[in-house]
């Protein structure tokens, strides 16, 4: 019996933990602004942010083409799509 209680319990830890290490992908107002920020650093016009499975999703402009621009919740871009 122990031994599953602390089976159970690492479980939920290492659950726990892994949740954490990705970050949180909630569409606020603060998100938004951030996403723009780092996005219009990098030369982008940043129009409309939505959120995409579990992505953000920044619609943007770079070099006179449109592009969707998919960063996860620690604001790391992860694709670029015509």
């Amino acid at each position: 019996m122990l031994k599953n209680i602390v089976s159970a319990t690492l479980l939920a830890a290492t659950l726990t933990t892994g949740a954490f290490a990705m970050g949180t992908v909630e569409l606020t107002d603060a998100n938004k602004a951030k996403i723009t920020e780092l996005l219009t650093a990098e030369g982008y016009d940043v129009g409309k942010i939505k959120l995409e499975d579990g992505y953000y999703e920044a619609y943007a402009k770079k070099d006179g083409k449109k592009l969707e621009v998919l960063l996860d919740g620690d604001f790391t871009i992860v694709k670029i799509q015509d």
